[in-house]
C-alpha cells in the first residue's frame, strides 16, 4: 500500500497537517490557537466531521452554539451553516473529515505547494485561493454575509492584479510541477 506524507501549512492561528487527501475524502489534524475562529460558512457538496482531540472547541451550528471537548465529535451536514472558534486559553486539536471531498482535497495540495515553495501564512492563503479561481475549482466553502462580501471583493481585485504580482506566473508553475505530473 502506498504512504504519502503530505506537507504542513498553517495561516493565523491555525495549522493544518493533512492526512488524506482523494476524491471521495480530505482528512486532516487541525490545531487552532487560542482565539482562533473560522466565520460562519457552509459546503455545497460535503459533509463535514470533526473529532475533538485535544482541548475544547465552540461550534456554531445552524444559529446555535455548542461546545465539544476531546473525545466528542460533531457531525456537520451539508449545506448546514456553520463556524468554529477557540476560545479556550489552550490550544485545540481536531481530526476533520469532508465527505465527498468535492475540490478541499486540491486547495490543500496548493496550500502545500505554496508552503513547500515559501509562501505561508494568510498571503498564501490568498494566493491558494487566486490559483483554485483560475483552475475553475469548485467553491468548497460559501462565506456568508460582510465577510462573503469582502473576500469576493478581495478575489476580484487580485484577478486584477494577478498578472502584475506574478500571481498568474505561480498558477501556471503549480500547473507544470502538480497538475499536469498528477494527470499522468
Amino acid at each position: 500500500m502506498k504512504s504519502t506524507t503530505y506537507s504542513a501549512f498553517g495561516w493565523g492561528k491555525e495549522t493544518f497537517q493533512p492526512l488524506t487527501i482523494n476524491d471521495q475524502t480530505c482528512e486532516f489534524d487541525w490545531v487552532m490557537r487560542p482565539g482562533g475562529s473560522v466565520p460562519e460558512h457552509f459546503h455545497k457538496e460535503s459533509d463535514e466531521l470533526f473529532k475533538v482531540l485535544e482541548g475544547e472547541v465552540t461550534f456554531r451550528l445552524n444559529g446555535k452554539t455548542i461546545v465539544k471537548k476531546a473525545g466528542e465529535e460533531l457531525f456537520v451536514p451539508k449545506m448546514a451553516v456553520h463556524g468554529v472558534a477557540n476560545k479556550s486559553k489552550g490550544d485545540c486539536k481536531c481530526r476533520v473529515s469532508y465527505q465527498p471531498a468535492a475540490d478541499q482535497g486540491k486547495f490543500f495540495m496548493v496550500m502545500m505547494y505554496l508552503a513547500d515553495n515559501g509562501h505561508t501564512g494568510e498571503m498564501a492563503m490568498l494566493k491558494a485561493m487566486h490559483i483554485c479561481d483560475r483552475l475553475k475549482y469548485r467553491e468548497f466553502s460559501s462565506l456568508q454575509g460582510g465577510v462573503k462580501l469582502m473576500m469576493d471583493g478581495t478575489l476580484g481585485l487580485f484577478r486584477l492584479i494577478a498578472p502584475l504580482t506574478g500571481w498568474d506566473k505561480l498558477t501556471r508553475q503549480y500547473v507544470q510541477e502538480v497538475v499536469k505530473p498528477a494527470a499522468g
